[in-house]
């Protein structure tokens, strides 16, 4: 995740054995940034799949946010980017294209 002040973070996939407790990568690199520097806004956010060492493939993959992290994107920063998987490769998509319609508390006519 790069934050719109230039800075760069990482995160990790935290698995668990109960499938609602896993924490997504990007939820951990959000937080790092949070905890390091503040709310600055997300300038372009890209999460990868690495292949488990047994598997035949090795290539690192762009994969889409899950539900949950297109939420939480799209809460701290409306205008982020995204990098998410096309048939012709990696393509950048804005948080909002990922979510049409998305819920919002704020009242809208």
């Amino acid at each position: 995740m790069r934050t719109r002040d230039g800075r760069i973070y990482t995160g990790v996939n935290l698995d668990a054995y109960l499938g609602r407790m896993a924490v997504c990568a990007e939820a951990v690199a959000l937080g790092r940034a949070v905890t390091d520097v503040g709310e600055t806004g997300i300038e372009t956010i890209v999460a990868v799949r690495h292949p488990e060492p047994a598997e035949t493939d090795q290539a690192i993959v762009v994969v889409s946010p899950c539900g949950s992290c297109r939420e939480l994107i799209w809460d701290y920063d409306r205008n982020a980017r995204v990098i998410v998987p096309s048939a012709n490769g990696p393509v950048v998509a804005g948080i909002g294209e990922l979510l049409p319609n998305k819920y919002s508390r704020e009242r809208t006519l």
